[in-house]
Formats: structure tokens, sequence, C-alpha cells
């Protein structure tokens, strides 16, 4: 859900001693960087992305995601995987003062966004009522190796993937790597001068990363209709008007920036007052609606 802004800046990226590989996965560019060959060759990385694509779109009948939604009312057997990825949905909706929902998906589809972005933009939607969206544990419950979700529920977890998935790739690619995924970036090690692998802002500033991870959400991408976007806020059921439009995170891990960054825009500023100041979120940049883009650093970042 995040906007595809980041990426890995070419210039240092292209010495000798990096090894680098791009793809598209999930519908949006993907970057992978090694300093020396990958732990897992990138060919492999690349067939577990697309692997995960396939297990998790909503908009594939036959996805592991869909199957439990179809199920819903009912305790359906999932993988550990799924297991893991929605109990760090329900961690986040607790850590988010319920601002990142998965199971905002109904009104998600409401809202117009019913089909992928690879066939082209959504159809406009006639405004939906607002509905506020219910709170994660009231109709998602988890035991064993199984799921279920309330009669009439559906889940997406589009908000929370990709800064995981950037997490695991690093993890796959050895102890000096980096991984952009629709711009949401993990960069693990001291990248290829030791001091740290070169991320470019939406802003075009450069920070020198190492062992963190990057996300940016905003309103302003995958856009439809009038006043249409994938952010949807659970308190209405409706895409989010906060006072901050775009929000870029730097923080421990790409899994906590990628939530922060979508919490702090649907929630706007009161959002972003209570997040900074978690130890774990270490600088945020801010876009507001008046067009003024704003520091607001919490602690150092992790660059020299």
């Amino acid at each position: 859900m995040n906007a595809a802004s980041i990426g890995l800046t070419q210039h240092r990226t292209h010495l000798p001693t990096v090894q680098r590989h791009t793809c598209q996965v999930f519908t949006c560019d993907v970057t992978l960087a090694s300093h020396g060959p990958p732990a897992t060759p990138f060919t492999e990385v690349q067939r577990r992305l697309r692997a995960l694509d396939e297990r998790y779109s909503r908009f594939r009948a036959d996805s592991e995601l869909s199957q439990l939604n179809a199920a819903a009312g009912h305790w359906h057997d999932i993988s550990e995987d799924l297991h893991a990825m929605l109990r760090h949905a329900l961690v986040v909706a607790v850590a988010s003062a319920g601002l990142v929902n998965v199971a905002m998906l109904p009104r998600l589809l409401a809202a117009g966004y019913v089909r992928s972005w690879a066939t082209g933009t959504p159809p406009a939607a006639p405004p939906a009522p607002p509905m506020s969206v219910p709170p994660l544990a009231s109709v998602l419950e988890l035991r064993g190796h199984t799921a279920r979700l309330a009669p009439g529920s559906s889940v997406d977890v589009g908000a929370l993937a990709k800064g995981r998935w950037a997490d695991d790739v690093v993890t796959w690619l050895g102890p000096n790597s980096a991984a952009s995924i629709g711009g949401d970036v993990t960069c693990r090690g001291p990248g290829p001068d030791g001091d740290g692998w070169p991320v470019e802002l939406p802003n075009s500033e450069v920070l020198l990363v190492r062992d963190g991870g990057i996300a940016t959400s905003g309103t302003g991408k995958r856009r439809w209709g009038t006043d249409g976007h994938h952010l949807i806020d659970p308190r209405t059921g409706q895409p989010a008007t906060s006072d901050i439009t775009q929000t870029t995170v730097l923080a421990d891990t790409g899994a906590c920036a990628d939530w922060v960054a979508s919490a702090v825009v649907i929630g706007g500023s009161p959002a972003a007052d209570r997040l900074t100041s978690r130890t774990d979120v270490h600088h945020m940049w801010l876009s507001r609606v008046d067009n003024q883009p704003t520091g607001e650093r919490h602690d150092e970042p992790h660059q020299p």
C-alpha cells in the first residue's frame, strides 16, 4: 500500500563489489543488492517473492488469502507463514490504535478498489456511506494452524506485507545486502563502503542506512475516480482525509516502517505525534495538506 518512491541509488550500487538484480513482483519494481555474491541466488529470491504474491494476492481466487476470506465464519487451516502474518496484523492493529486494520477489505472494495492495477485503473465507485471497520481482534481468531474470520469479514495484508518481505529478503541475501520492494527498503550490514547502503527518498535526499528499514505511504498514488485511493481510514471506512498526504519513515525494520507510515497518513498529525515517540522509529518526513514537507526526528537515524 505504500507509495513506491524510494529506491536504492545507482551511483554506488554499480561498484564491482555490488551485485544487483531487478525484477517486477506484486505489480511493483523490486531491486535486490548484495555486497559480494548473495547467499541465496537472486533468481531464487525472485521465485520466492512470486510464490508469496501467489499466496497473498486478493485478486487470485486460488490464493491462500482468498481461500481464508471465502471460508469466513468457519475455522480454516492456514500455513505457518500466513499465521505469522496474521499474528503480526493483530499486533499492528493494537500498536496503531486501530489505524492499520487488515479487515478493511470490504470497505476498500466499496470504495472501488476491485481489481489489480496490473489490469488498469479501478473504476470510479459511487460514494459509500461512512461505516467503521470492526476492530481486528473482534473479527479474526487464531489457534494452532487455523484461523477464523467472522461471517462477512475479509482481510487484505497489503498494508503489512512488503516491509516484512523486504526484511525477509535481506536475511536470504546475506549479512551485507539491501532490498527494495515497491519502495519499501530494508538494509542490512555496512553497505558497499562501510558507511551504509545509499537510499534515495522521495524528496531526493540520500541516506546511508545500515540495519534499518524505510517506507513511504501516501495518497498521491493508486488513485481512482474523484476521491478514491488505497488508504482506508477504519474509523470511517472511507479513503483517509487526514492533514498528512505522505509520510516516509526510518525505523529499525522494514516491517515497522511500513505500518507506521500508513498509520500516520491515515491518522494525521495526532498519529505522527504519538508514533514518533516509539523507540524503533527514528525519523519521519511528513508532507501536509498545505504541501509543506517537514522532517520530524525522534532519534538519530541509522547512519554515520
